[in-house]
């Protein structure tokens, strides 16, 4: 049993010196390792232009989708129709709040949303539709969208506006109120 124990303890003396080993050749330059000067304070330099100016890096561009088209097809409208706003539903997605539009009792409108920036990773465009129906409280719905990238749309041969159908019912007003609340 002596021997069991001794041959454990020069087992993890030898592991703990390999590693031990390992780690302070890991800090100091090796023979394959030359150290060099190091240039720790210089900036790469700007393009000058024309005028002899340095030129600023562009920046880029956080829009990659300049309009985004919206279609909304509302059924169960009344004769008068309704009102419709729509307003980024998150701070994910960023775009110029539509001023309320007139839908008729046809329930459909194509709706363009501008200067659409998407900030999350999932390239979801969140936006809450609220339904202003004479008569009805208003009704706010939220829907999401997934955008594809746009160079992936650039390098199709005809790059089309995205666009996204919404399907929604104004009778949701309706049923809320007269669902019992708990």
């Amino acid at each position: 049993m002596r021997a069991r124990s001794w041959m454990a303890a020069l087992a993890l003396i030898g592991g703990t010196l390999i590693l031990i080993g390992r780690g302070l050749s890991a800090q100091g330059p090796g023979s394959a390792q030359k150290p060099g000067p190091t240039k720790e304070h210089e900036k790469p330099q700007e393009m000058p232009s024309q005028t002899g100016t340095p030129q600023a890096k562009p920046k880029p561009s956080n829009t990659p989708f300049p309009r985004v088209q919206l279609n909304l097809v509302i059924a169960g409208l009344g004769n008068q129709g309704c009102d419709v706003e729509v307003k980024p539903a998150n701070a994910g997605c960023k775009f110029r709040v539509l001023a309320p539009q007139h839908v008729s009792s046809g329930g459909q409108a194509k709706l363009e949303l501008k200067d659409v920036e998407i900030r999350g990773a999932d390239h979801t465009c969140t936006v809450a539709i609220t339904i202003r129906e004479p008569g009805q409280s208003p009704k706010t719905v939220y829907r999401g969208f997934r955008l594809t990238n746009q160079r992936a749309r650039s390098s199709a041969i005809s790059p089309s506006l995205p666009s996204f159908t919404c399907y929604l019912s104004s009778r949701l007003a309706e049923v809320d109120q007269k669902r019992p609340r708990r």
